[in-house]
């Protein structure tokens, strides 16, 4: 495999795996609906840096990914269900204690330009850790990188551009146009989005039990 099919292939699959609905991109859509298309954005490229980082460790690993994975598999699942099942319900939780937390996001008129930057940096933080504890990010690339021939630094790192760049713009793309028309929706609508988000986060942790 040459720089262009590393280049062409790491996009093919960045955005195979960006584009699987799961908990992380239900968190995103729901950040980026309750606290606008900027804070969305900052997940998502918190969830874009992570896969850049499993990326590379999936390429660095090469055949030693297949075989650890493989012998690995149930517990895997096993640590993601339980992380996803707490993340949801913990949000839940936090939704229940605080009714009125969605009702501070910044007025339509606003948008969340007056939102401080670090309010945005502790976002971005958040998915950060939120992806990197999932486990099944690193398994979905470990599990496609050892299948493929890449014989060189340099068909490497291609390879983790294009998977780093797919992921980027999926996520923005999908984050921006979930805060924008967030924008549009009343505090009502945010709770209602709020808490079918994080449900959804508790329902796929119990479709990963059930299915270990």
């Amino acid at each position: 495999m040459d720089v262009p099919e590393a280049l062409w292939a790491g996009l093919i699959v960045g955005i195979a795996i960006a584009t699987q609905f799961g908990a992380i991109s239900a968190l995103v859509l729901e950040t980026a609906v309750r606290a606008g298309p900027r804070a969305g954005a900052a997940a998502g490229l918190g969830v874009a840096s992570v896969d850049v980082a499993y990326a590379t460790g999936a390429v660095l690993a090469g055949g030693a990914a297949r075989a650890g994975l493989a012998a690995h598999q149930a517990e895997v699942k096993t640590v993601a269900a339980v992380i996803l099942a707490l993340v949801g319900v913990h949000g839940l939780w936090a939704l229940k204690r605080d009714p009125s937390r969605d009702q501070r996001a910044p007025a339509p008129s606003q948008g969340d330009a007056t939102r401080p930057f670090g309010a945005r940096s502790a976002q971005y933080l958040r998915f950060v850790g939120l992806t990197a504890i999932n486990p099944l990010t690193i398994v979905y690339f470990g599990s496609v990188t050892a299948s493929l021939s890449l014989n060189g630094v340099a068909e490497g790192v291609a390879f983790v551009t294009g998977a780093g760049t797919a992921s980027a713009l999926w996520h923005l793309a999908l984050s921006l146009a979930a805060g924008h028309a967030g924008r549009r929706f009343t505090p009502t609508i945010q709770r209602a989005v709020s808490v079918a988000g994080r449900l959804a986060v508790v329902l796929i942790a119990i479709r990963l039990a059930i299915a270990i």
